[in-house]
């Protein structure tokens, strides 16, 4: 992501967590979720070691993946589903976050209901229960990374 692009990408990211996640949070948690994914936020979160990947397909913003250190994939949005788009962006996500720190040996995520089954896919596995804080519910997941730094 360019500086300037924030407000294109938090565009994508409220398109399809509309689509396909809010339905699965109250109010409070629709609200917290924005608090944390709109322009003025993510660029604040950019100016520190993070960093954003995008994926464009035809000129079109079409995906995105956030990173925040020292581990953690904070979000990844994708428009155009079964390309994939989110495999693409967690691969580069990863040799970019390997590259900042050759010591990385897994990435988290806090997964939405809806797509624990797309981590599974790119082979991150469940390491707990549901959980719900400040109304998101999520499920806490882990990538290991051990084969990228052997």
């Amino acid at each position: 992501m360019k500086p300037g692009e924030e407000q294109a990408v938090c565009d994508l990211v409220t398109r399809v967590f509309n689509e396909y996640v809010a339905s699965d949070y109250e109010e409070d948690g629709v609200e917290e979720f924005f608090r944390f994914a709109n322009p003025d936020a993510m660029k604040e979160r950019m100016q520190s070691s993070g960093f954003v990947l995008v994926a464009v397909q035809a000129e079109t913003l079409v995906g995105m993946l956030e990173f925040c250190p020292p581990n953690t994939v904070a979000l990844l949005f994708v428009s155009v589903r079964h390309h994939g788009i989110a495999k693409k962006l967690l691969a580069q996500s990863i040799d970019k976050a390997c590259t900042l720190d050759p010591k990385l040996l897994n990435l988290i995520a806090h997964s939405s209901p809806y797509a624990v089954p797309i981590y599974q896919k790119m082979g991150f596995r469940s390491t707990g229960n549901a959980k719900t804080e400040n109304g998101i519910t999520y499920i806490p997941m882990e990538l290991l990374l051990e084969h990228k730094n052997a």
